[in-house]
């Protein structure tokens, strides 16, 4: 007697917790997947904000949640979500290709932009640099060495992302050549 109704428990154990798992395996979510690309998305913004066309996307970095926009006139940083599902802003001031350009006598082989209001907790340095800009060190900022990606020939963008609310302004630089010579120091 004692057999049967342990073997009957097992069984009713057995039974039991294979109908709770059954019942209680849900559905997997299906995941959210947007109508328009973030890709395609920025460029009709950047289209929409700036009144000229979007040529394309150069950078998606993952690391930083930027996407970097060029238009006929410059290039745009965008911030993203940290999913890279949505546009949260764009980062001020443009980098404007002929300013860049113009200015060349009066600054030298590189040229900064500063960020410390796109949100908490994210500050950026970004700007152009041209070829013969081979390192920036910013000094400043505890000696760090930004990203940088080509643009077109002789036209790099350089670019440092900061988990703080602000950078320390100016913005102290040391550029180098390519031999490792000092093309611009401390500015």
């Amino acid at each position: 007697m004692k057999k049967s109704l342990l073997a009957v428990l097992s069984l009713g154990l057995i039974f039991g917790v294979i109908y709770f798992l059954a019942s209680y395996t849900a559905e997997p979510a299906k995941p959210v997947i947007p109508a328009v690309s973030l890709e395609k998305d920025i460029c009709e913004r950047v289209s929409e904000q700036f009144g000229e066309d979007c040529q394309r996307i150069l950078l998606v970095d993952p690391h930083s949640r930027l996407v970097f926009a060029e238009t006929n006139s410059g290039i745009i940083p965008v911030l993203t979500n940290q999913e890279f599902t949505e546009f949260k802003k764009f980062i001020y001031p443009m980098m404007d290709f002929q300013e860049f350009s113009e200015e060349k006598g009066d600054r030298g082989a590189i040229d900064w932009r500063a960020d410390n209001k796109s949100e908490k907790d994210f500050a950026i340095l970004y700007g152009f640099a041209e070829d013969d800009a081979k390192t920036i060190i910013i000094n400043s900022e505890g000696n760090i060495q930004p990203t940088r990606f080509l643009v077109r020939d002789n036209l790099w963008v350089w670019y440092a992302v900061f988990e703080k609310d602000e950078i320390k302004l100016p913005v102290e630089v040391t550029v180098y050549d390519a031999d490792g010579h000092i093309v611009k120091g401390n500015e």
